[in-house]
């Protein structure tokens, strides 16, 4: 198992990529930008970004979530209060923080749920606010 922090985006928002090798399974969380740094972060380990997890719907965190899912084809997975944020965001946000309109999630999670890429496994802990 591999977790790497990277800071990307013009607010230096932190990416986190984590990846089990011996499933070839990974994740990566709050893709702000740098699709194709992340991306070849994870071929790097021998990993496929199987999830895209957003930690809140602000675009500073979501901005990179339409490029990495056209890339790798992932799932984009948030929270159930924060997925109408992700395609909701106004076109001045986009603009002013340099982000693309995020596709909708696939998978919206609730305090407990588990997310799992190989033999990984994140449980959702609900904190409600910019936290």
């Amino acid at each position: 198992m591999f977790i790497e922090q990277r800071q990307v985006g013009q607010m230096a928002v932190f990416a986190y990529l984590l990846g089990d090798e011996e499933s070839g399974e990974g994740l990566v969380i709050d893709p702000a930008a740098d699709a194709d740094g992340l991306i070849a972060a994870a071929e790097q380990h021998g990993v496929r970004i199987r999830w895209i997890v957003n930690t809140h719907g602000h675009v500073d965190h979501t901005g990179g979530n339409a490029e990495m899912k056209k890339k790798t084809d992932a799932r984009i997975v948030v929270h159930e209060d924060d997925a109408a944020a992700l395609t909701d965001t106004p076109v001045m946000m986009l603009r002013m923080f340099g982000g693309q309109a995020s596709p909708p999630a696939d998978r919206t999670v609730r305090d407990g749920d588990v997310i799992e890429a190989g033999n990984l496994r994140l449980q959702v802990i609900h904190t409600p606010g910019h936290s």
